[in-house]
């Protein structure tokens, strides 16, 4: 007979004993065997699952419901800065991801290396990487899906660009996750949190109170704009045959047409399957 006991957790492994710890290990190794790939993700399996849902919505086949998507501009550096075998990000691991897509989609006609490359022609060498894994981790499914759902539902796509200067300082930037401060206005994880050691509070709130105006308006069943907000311009909605207006979220917001041109061109309108 089972019943429930009451813990008190002593350390980061207290309570989860071995199945945790082989949980740890599977999920660590498996993407440093097999780049790309993650040990714990949704599986197409025909049934439960029997499609992959980027693809659902890139061929607008999803629930005609508005959305709003969109990423960081430097979302695979923390990735890098934690040293995560998550994301590939050295030459090696890209070839190799390459190398497994093409072997897992063999009907789909994939991008040349030398195709995507034309997308970082003005980006420093050791950079290129942190590019490839963020486009193909982060952006490019967020714009396939934009692209599509578009033909049935209003979609407003952006990109959260900015970053404080300590973030910027070690080389993080606009990283993955580094947005939500400003969505849900706290600013601290704790009284020893660097994040704005080096200024840039103020305008964290200023910026914080665009996008919960824009968020809330958009939960309420309102276009995003942040109405009666100083610098808030009007934010169009996505449409591939009219513009492709994104916004792009900084210290002073700024909408611009077809951003992601150069990233579409080089990756294609074929959605990738990372895994």
């Amino acid at each position: 007979n089972w019943k429930p006991t009451t813990r008190t957790a002593t350390g980061p492994n207290e309570g989860g004993g071995p199945l945790v710890t082989a949980g740890m290990t599977v999920y660590a190794q498996v993407p440093d065997e097999a780049p790309g790939t993650l040990a714990f993700a949704p599986i197409v399996d025909g049934d439960l699952l029997p499609e992959a849902p980027a693809t659902v919505l890139h061929e607008g086949r999803g629930l005609p419901v508005p959305l709003m998507i969109g990423t960081n501009k430097d979302e695979a550096s923390l990735f890098k800065f934690m040293k995560s075998p998550l994301i590939p990000i050295t030459e090696e691991r890209i070839m190799a991801m390459f190398s497994d897509m093409a072997a897992d989609n063999p009907t789909v006609e994939l991008p040349s290396v030398a195709q995507v490359q034309t997308a970082y022609e003005n980006v420093r060498k050791n950079a290129v990487g942190l590019g490839v894994a963020r486009d193909i981790g982060f952006r490019m499914p967020t714009v396939w899906i934009a692209e599509g759902h578009a033909a049935v539902a209003p979609v407003w796509l952006y990109r959260f660009d900015h970053a404080t200067p300590f973030l910027r300082l070690i080389g993080l930037g606009a990283t993955h996750g580094s947005e939500l401060a400003y969505l849900w206005g706290v600013f601290a994880s704790g009284p020893k949190d660097p994040t704005f050691r080096l200024g840039g509070k103020r305008a964290g709130e200023v910026i914080s109170a665009r996008m919960q105006e824009r968020w809330a308006a958009f939960a309420h069943g309102r276009t995003p704009d942040a109405d009666g907000v100083a610098g808030a311009p009007h934010w169009p909605a996505y449409d591939p045959a009219d513009g492709r207006a994104t916004l792009v979220i900084e210290r002073h917001d700024t909408v611009v047409d077809d951003l992601d041109a150069a990233l579409r061109a080089a990756w294609g309108d074929q959605v990738l399957d990372f895994h």
